[in-house]
């Protein structure tokens, strides 16, 4: 019986020390599954440059409802010229160019009169001399007014003009030539005053006209998040405001204002109320944004696309040769670890570490240093040196590429999209991504996070 017992027990020995000999089975690295914090998203503060237009002819349409369009008037003094008049004219005109706009008339005016050469006691003593140019039958002769107005924009978002009479310019000018009477000097004296209430009219109505409504929804359309498909929500954080000079084209005012932010990528949306309307500061030109992202990387996916890489290589030293059987990818501090199960002359697992180095121009993250674990080291040293051959860890290195291209392109499809977009109440977004470029990484519970620095531009239009 004890003889029995034994062998029995002397057969366990001998399949336990056969099993070890043919299996592979070092301790996992001391550093797995840790990971470092990742450092804080880098906040960069950018001024935005958003065009603004403002087409003022329905301010200059309510000044000119607001005025008469027929006029009267007389002198009849005692002796010299004695007349009356009468003057229609047209809407006004508008037309602009940098910082001044220019306002046209057409009127068309007639006078009737007489001189008196000497006059006592109210009584003309000389035989007068009657003259009239564009009246009773005769058609009204034509002139041009024209007026301009400085502007600028002020703080609290309101226009602010300046307006004066410059020049009336007759078109069928009247001709009358005795006593050298000019009817153009007398129309611009009569015409002067009433230009003058005209043209405080045009800067009241002006003045009364608030930008607001058309700042507001740029302003706060920079307070929502973007969505951007794979990558989280784009958020602007605005701060304050700036605007540029004017410059009229035409009817159109045209000025920029600069948003100062500090944009940044959340993986989930931002709650937090809208803030008022900041007062305008001096103007500062903006260059776009710069902002940074994290891209996902899951160590399942690389697992995956590693073993489908490795699954047929052969590993080979003599006659002993071993093939890859599984592959895991894990974090280990601020290195990466793999996991390789194999077969073969040996199977078992082991562990190797490595480096992530990006290579920008090709958009790929290699694994450099790649080295086996120390316990994988030890273990190998008394069951399989030959597996330790530097030809063996090089070729293993050579396949730890990832090729990121399609990652990054699909990220920069997705905020190219998502900053030209329809965001209501007559917002549209247009924009641009001009690089991404991948600067850093950090290894983390479930993936690594490879940082992008991403610069762009983006407008609105407010229709």
């Amino acid at each position: 019986m004890i003889i029995r017992t034994l062998k029995i027990t002397g057969l366990i020995v001998i399949i336990s020390l056969f099993s070890a000999c043919g299996s592979i089975k070092p301790e996992a690295p001391a550093t797995a599954n840790q990971v470092v914090p990742a450092k804080p998203m880098p906040a960069i503060a950018s001024t935005i440059n958003v065009p603004i237009k403002v087409d003022l002819k329905s301010y200059i349409k309510l000044a000119d409802q607001s005025f008469d369009k027929d006029f009267t008037g007389s002198d009849r003094p005692c002796s010299g010229l004695r007349y009356q008049y009468k003057l229609k004219r047209e809407p006004i005109q508008l037309t602009g160019k940098g910082k001044t706009v220019f306002l046209g008339l057409d009127i068309a005016y007639g006078f009737s009169g007489e001189y008196c050469a000497a006059c006592v006691y109210e009584n003309c003593i000389t035989p007068t001399i009657p003259f009239s140019c564009g009246w009773g039958d005769e058609s009204l002769r034509k002139a041009k007014v024209k007026l301009q107005s400085d502007i600028e924009l002020t703080s609290n978002y309101r226009i602010k003009s300046n307006t004066s009479f410059t020049d009336l310019t007759p078109i069928d000018p009247c001709r009358v030539t005795f006593a050298n009477i000019n009817i153009n000097d007398i129309l611009v004296k009569q015409l002067k005053p009433e230009l003058s209430k005209f043209a405080k009219v045009i800067d009241a109505e002006i003045a009364k006209q608030d930008l607001k409504p058309y700042i507001l929804p740029v302003w706060k359309a920079f307070q929502d998040d973007i969505q951007i498909p794979y990558t989280g929500y784009l958020r602007f954080q605005p701060q304050g405001l700036s605007v540029s000079e004017i410059d009229m084209t035409g009817s159109i005012l045209n000025f920029n204002i600069g948003i100062t932010a500090t944009p940044s990528i959340q993986s989930s949306p931002w709650n937090k109320p809208s803030t008022p309307l900041p007062n305008l500061s001096p103007y500062k030109k903006g260059s776009g944004f710069e902002v940074y992202t994290d891209l996902r990387l899951d160590y399942d996916s690389l697992s995956k696309q590693l073993f489908e890489m490795m699954k047929t290589e052969s590993f080979a030293m003599g006659k002993d040769k071993i093939n890859i059987t599984t592959l895991h990818l894990f974090p280990a501090g601020e290195k990466l670890g793999i996991e390789m199960g194999f077969a073969g002359t040996k199977k078992g697992v082991f562990f190797l570490l490595g480096s992530p180095k990006f290579d920008n121009a090709k958009n790929v993250l290699a694994l450099k240093n790649v080295e086996y674990d120390l316990s994988t080291k030890n273990v190998l040293i008394k069951a399989a040196k030959w597996m330790l051959d530097e030809t063996i860890r090089k070729k293993l290195e050579s396949q730890m590429v990832f090729d990121m291209s399609d990652l990054v392109n699909l990220t920069k499809k997705s905020i190219n999209e998502s900053l030209n977009q329809t965001m209501g109440n007559g917002i549209k977004t247009q924009g641009r991504l001009k690089s991404l470029e991948l600067v850093d990484w950090s290894l983390q519970k479930d993936a690594i996070w490879v940082r992008a620095k991403t610069l762009g531009d983006i407008g609105v239009i407010v229709e």
